[in-house]
């Protein structure tokens, strides 16, 4: 008996011991806070709301299974060749979350989050009957940490540490397996006076192909970057503001790493009366190296005067001094010095009529021996007047500008000019005279390359390069890539340019909008043998007719465009249908034809037919089904004709803790060279707690 209550005391001394241990550690932790400053930033209505040490608001989790199946096949019509691959990924995982403060909630407070599981996934690809497959069992784990410290107060602190892990599916590769681990801190001061920031972040993310059957890289991105900013308000009518950015960023196997300093330092000058002009000053300092060396010094003046509640004028004079260095060895330092002076007068009359005038002046000199200077003006006057049947809408530019080049021709480079992909048009690369064979374009990812001829088409036009997605190939329609290429900058001529814009719209009170547009340009180039740029006359008439009354809406257009470089004809007609019903099923129905003949030099006909439709349908209160159809037929007398669809149905079902979602896509596509078809199941079953 003696020994049982010897026991019991010695347990209970260990317990009264973790108690004050615990109780000291609470103690000394709150004690230095307040050595640090922190405790008085604890007013009497906190300390009503409790301190603790630690303290948990929110917990709660769930757990997730994620079936991902997809199925790609190319045949050849030309040949026997025939690619099929096959990939299916299994997800099993558990999510926990929390949210709480230490303390007291304005003084740390937390979210918490962490995701772990197991993942199997398969991989097969037959090429011309050549079978191989790869199977790969791994974890899953990801977390979230956020922390806000003396939300507040004049000085609060964000914390944030992340670990995130996503799919990306590439048709004909294996997917791509993305994790993205980023973490850093926001600090402020908040200030009417001294208002300042600081913002750290540092983000690595790695690309891996689920399964390495070609000769394909690990991609990696790692970015590291620290901003300062800060404003000194010397009273309500200036200030002065300071930005210092650092930036480090190494990709594989892009093979792109510098790092860079950039410095802005401007002043806000508000001035006249009723406050109404303003007078920014600006000069930046960006000093970049590594594999896309750049010294830029630029120095800026905004000056905008208000003269009357009708009348405003603008100026800005910009010195610009850059060095901009190339990947490639054989493509030499672009140095360049730049003035620039524009100038423009607005004239509001009431509000039924605008007229604005805008003129530049500019001079660029390239080492060792290139100048160009620029100078030009337009006029622009818009009108809008309600009338009986609606409003009239008109407005009328005419532009004049001259470029007078002088030197030699020489090589210059883009890196990453994003573009993105909307059928039917063609994307137009942003610089002439470019050297087609240096043409690379990217996904997003940096990591998938795409092909001409499998999955874009390049078509000349002037000194101008338009680019085309192949249907049947792997860039989908409204898909962003990256392209990379050189172009030639230089020669010696001289290019006046005069053009008039006009445009006539009458917005029926019924819903019928007919409108009218003319484009007319002339160009002169000296001398007229030069090779340098590609001069182009034009007009190009457009007219049309828009009706849209309550959910529908119905277009037709008719173009002649008559140009010395790609004149062309061209018919469209569309329709759209969107309601809503009572029952809050949702349903909308496109369709668009059109029609377009490219005369010579370019001959060419291409006709195009889309039809798209979907609805969204509630079944019983937490059920619900969505489906959607694309249809499109394509006919183009240099490329070929094209047919395909695109199916999806999908459902959602919400019931106690538990959602259900489930969906399933298939695609065809097919040209006169290779039928493309692909499915997709996706299951997700997701279970709160």
């Amino acid at each position: 008996m003696n020994g049982r209550n010897e026991q019991a005391s010695r347990t209970l001394r260990r317990t009264n011991t973790g108690r004050c241990a615990y109780q000291w550690i609470a103690r000394l932790s709150l004690l230095a806070l307040a050595i640090a400053g922190l405790g008085g930033c604890v007013t009497a209505q906190e300390r009503s709301y409790g301190i603790r040490t630690l303290q948990l608001t929110k917990f709660g989790g769930h757990a997730d299974f994620v079936v991902r199946h997809r199925e790609r096949e190319l045949k050849s019509k030309t040949g026997d060749t025939e690619t099929r691959s096959e990939e299916t990924i299994f997800e099993e995982s558990l999510s926990l979350e929390a949210k709480g403060y230490a303390f007291h909630p304005n003084i740390l407070e937390l979210a918490l989050g962490g995701v772990f599981g197991l993942v199997q996934e398969d991989f097969t690809e037959t090429v011309d009957g050549r079978k191989r497959s790869d199977s790969h069992y791994g974890d899953l784990t990801e977390f979230d940490l956020d922390a806000q410290i003396l939300k507040k107060r004049a000085y609060p602190m964000t914390v944030f540490a992340h670990r995130r892990r996503g799919i990306v599916p590439r048709p004909f590769r294996p997917s791509l397996e993305t994790t993205t681990r980023d973490y850093g801190f926001t600090w402020q001061y908040v200030s009417k006076k001294t208002p300042t920031s600081l913002r750290f972040n540092h983000t690595e993310t790695t690309l891996s192909p689920l399964f390495i059957l070609e000769q394909e890289e690990e991609g990696r991105q790692e970015t590291t970057e620290l901003r300062l900013e800060s404003e000194y308000h010397y009273n309500d009518t200036d200030r002065l503001s300071f930005t210092y950015t650092y930036e480090s960023v190494d990709e594989e196997p892009y093979n792109i790493k510098y790092d860079a300093d950039e410095v802005t330092l401007s002043h806000d000058l508000t001035m006249g009366g009723k406050r109404r002009h303003n007078l920014r000053s600006e000069f930046n300092y960006l000093d970049q190296r590594g594999t896309i060396p750049i010294k830029r010094t630029r120095w800026r003046e905004d000056l905008r005067l208000v003269h009357s509640d009708s009348l405003a004028s603008r100026f800005r004079f910009e010195l610009l001094d850059r060095t901009r260095g190339s990947r490639s060895a054989t493509v030499a330092d672009v140095k360049e010095r730049s003035y620039r002076l524009t100038g423009s007068l607005r004239h509001q009359l009431f509000d039924s009529q605008t007229t604005q005038f805008q003129a530049f002046v500019q001079k660029q000199e390239f080492e060792p021996d290139l100048q160009i200077t620029r100078w030009g003006g337009q006029f622009n006057f818009n009108y809008r007047k309600t009338n009986p049947w609606g409003i009239l809408h008109a407005n009328y530019a005419a532009r004049l500008e001259r470029t007078d080049q002088r030197g030699e021709t020489r090589t210059a480079e883009v890196i990453d000019e994003v573009h993105t992909f909307r059928d039917p048009e063609p994307i137009v690369l942003g610089s002439r005279n470019v050297d087609v064979s240096s043409i690379t374009i990217r996904a997003e990812d940096r990591v998938t390359f795409y092909q001409q001829g499998r999955d874009f088409t390049r078509r000349d036009v002037g000194d101008i390069v338009e680019i085309e997605r192949v249907a049947t190939g792997r860039i989908a329609d409204g898909e962003t890539v990256l392209i990379d290429y050189q172009y030639d900058v230089g020669g010696s001529f001289e290019l006046d340019t005069v053009s008039q814009n006009f445009a006539i719209r009458q917005d029926f009170d019924f819903g019928l909008t007919p409108y009218y547009q003319l484009e007319w340009q002339d160009q002169t180039i000296r001398p007229a043998d030069a090779t340098s740029s590609v001069a182009e006359d034009l007009t190009a008439h457009v007219a049309g007719v828009e009706y849209e009354k309550a959910s529908l809406r119905l277009f037709a257009e008719y173009e002649d465009r008559d140009s010395t470089i790609s004149p062309l004809v061209s018919s469209r007609v569309g329709a759209s249908y969107a309601h809503r019903f009572r029952t809050g099923a949702e349903t909308s129905m496109h369709a668009r034809w059109t029609d377009t003949t490219y005369d010579p030099p370019n001959q060419r006909d291409v006709t195009l037919l889309t039809l798209e439709a979907r609805h969204r349908h509630p079944i019983i209160p937490g059920l619900t089904v969505e489906g959607s159809v694309y249809y499109r037929n394509g006919e183009d007398s240099v490329s070929g004709d094209t047919d395909g669809i695109d199916m999806s149905v999908s459902l959602e079902w919400f019931v106690n803790q538990m959602e259900i979602r489930m969906s399933y896509e298939r695609s065809e596509y097919e040209d006169e060279f290779a039928l493309n078809d692909s499915s997709a199941l996706f299951v997700h079953i997701k279970r709160g707690f």
